[in-house]
């Protein structure tokens, strides 16, 4: 890709131009013009004015204009380190043209990321918000080019740029306060793992669309025709499962659902994988065959607590496959509507119990990926 420059004096961020005051107008009073000069005073001293530190990529780029250096001279993608004329830091990446339809952008607390059609060409750019995070940023827009590198085309260098992006954020906005409980981590494995299954049968966009335990939704996976709740226990010390309420293994009109059980067992280093190896496993895989699919994958995530910055090497475990159970009529389970008077219903529900409802996986995906196999045909 040939390397263009910016025009200096429009990228975003600039100071928005006033047509001059007509000399036919009435003048103010004195009075006014003193109260408007004090206004003006006091919006000069809230814009911010930072100081660039040294040794950054953005060093000697003067403030209070738009300034840029490319990045790399050998890059293939038209990167360039950026000051705004607010003397806000930024990476921009120039592109041929506006992708189609044009993709939604994560709004991020102390990140700007947006499209901008300047004169020179349509940019994507990246503005930090605070600069007592420029360290972090520094390293932040370093590892979405080098993510972008990879790419083999510009649409795809777009994708990972702003997927890099999202997963960045946590940085610049501190991480949440604790790591998830053990429960929560042999939980969430165990929905990844359902949705390993569910990618290979579907595909990821599909899947992870599928994909409602995170945003607190009765059921874990929503198809179209099929809905999955997933439990994980310990091995054989735990004969069964808990049902944490009484919409879990509710019925859903028109819709199948299953229950997908997986022991989730905590074992000794080296043996086993934490949180953090399974989460690696998936990205690394989205990151070969569908890299569009990235940004909803953290978004999911995100909704499920799970802070990559978090260390998680304390607990490690070891997972079963996932067994499924035909939840139909007979099935033993305390389901709403419940009577008047009762909520938060909770119970144990006995393994023995499930085991006549029990279905092989060679007999449920079939079921599962069969509508949507008829639509892609």
């Amino acid at each position: 890709m040939v390397s263009r420059n910016i025009p200096r004096t429009c990228l975003p961020g600039d100071y928005p131009s006033h047509p001059a005051r007509s000399r036919a107008e009435p003048s103010n009073t004195s009075s006014t013009r003193s109260a408007c000069a004090r206004c003006s005073a006091r919006k000069r001293s809230k814009r911010r004015h930072w100081v660039i530190p040294n040794d950054t990529p953005w060093t000697g780029l003067e403030a209070g204009k738009v300034d840029t250096r490319r990045v790399d001279a050998k890059g293939r993608w038209n990167f360039f380190w950026a000051v705004m004329p607010r003397a806000d830091v930024a990476l921009v990446l120039q592109l041929a043209e506006l992708p189609k339809p044009v993709p939604d952008l994560p709004k991020l607390k102390n990140l700007e990321i947006r499209f901008q059609t300047l004169p020179g060409g349509p940019i994507l750019y990246i503005r930090l918000k605070d600069s007592a995070q420029m360290e972090l940023f520094e390293t932040l827009c370093r590892d979405v080019v080098a993510a972008a590198g990879l790419s083999a085309t510009e649409a795809e260098a777009l994708e990972r740029s702003i997927g890099r992006t999202f997963r960045w954020h946590y940085l610049l906005r501190g991480g949440r306060a604790e790591v998830l409980s053990e429960e929560a981590q042999k939980g969430l494995i165990g929905e990844i793992e359902v949705l390993k299954r569910l990618i290979a049968g579907l595909g990821a966009k599909p899947a992870l669309m599928a994909w409602t335990g995170p945003s607190g939704a009765p059921k874990d996976f929503e198809l179209k025709a099929d809905c999955i709740e997933v439990k994980a226990r310990r091995g054989a010390s735990q004969p069964f499962v808990k049902i944490s309420n009484e919409y879990q293994l509710s019925d859903v009109p028109d819709r199948r659902l299953w229950l997908s059980i997986l022991a989730v067992d905590k074992v000794q280093p080296p043996h086993g994988r934490t949180l953090t190896d399974c989460v690696a496993e998936v990205t690394d895989m989205l990151e070969r065959t569908e890299p569009s699919a990235i940004l909803a994958w953290d978004l999911h995530l995100a909704d499920a607590g799970y802070d990559g910055l978090h260390d998680y090497a304390p607990w490690r475990w070891i997972v079963s496959a996932p067994e499924f159970h035909a939840v139909t009529e007979g099935f033993p389970r305390i389901a709403a509507p419940v009577p008047l008077g009762l909520s938060n219903v909770t119970y144990a529900l006995a393994l023995s119990a499930c085991a006549p409802f029990s279905r092989t996986w060679e007999t449920v995906h079939p079921l599962l990926f069969a509508e949507d196999d008829d639509e892609r045909a």
